[in-house]
């Protein structure tokens, strides 16, 4: 189901009328994104959703960057979270089967 309707964001679609908004944007963070395009951008910006790109994981190292995202969502650590891993995140030289193929940047 895409974050979109579950952020509230977008169209309506009638056959996911059923479908409510339950996810805040400030508590929302992608990690290790590749390939976004401006129209992503502008919706992770004008939102306030907190975006890790692949580039930035190579720099500063994967532990750092799932701090910093907790301290983001979480500071005080007391609430659950909620962790999708999409097989896309993969290197397609790792994992071919992906359907959005984009190399690591």
């Amino acid at each position: 189901m895409p974050v979109s309707f579950l952020l509230g964001l977008g169209p309506k679609v009638a056959q996911f009328d059923w479908v409510r908004p339950i996810l805040q944007a400030h508590r929302l963070v992608y990690i290790g994104l590749r390939d976004v395009d401006v129209g992503e951008k502008r919706i992770l910006k004008e939102n306030g959703i907190k975006a890790f790109s692949m580039h930035e994981v190579d720099k500063w190292g994967i532990g750092r960057i799932v701090e910093t995202a907790l301290d983001h969502v979480n500071p005080k650590r007391d609430l659950p979270i909620h962790l999708s891993f999409d097989v896309d995140a993969l290197d397609p030289t790792v994992a071919p089967s992906t359907g959005t193929p984009a190399s690591g940047m």
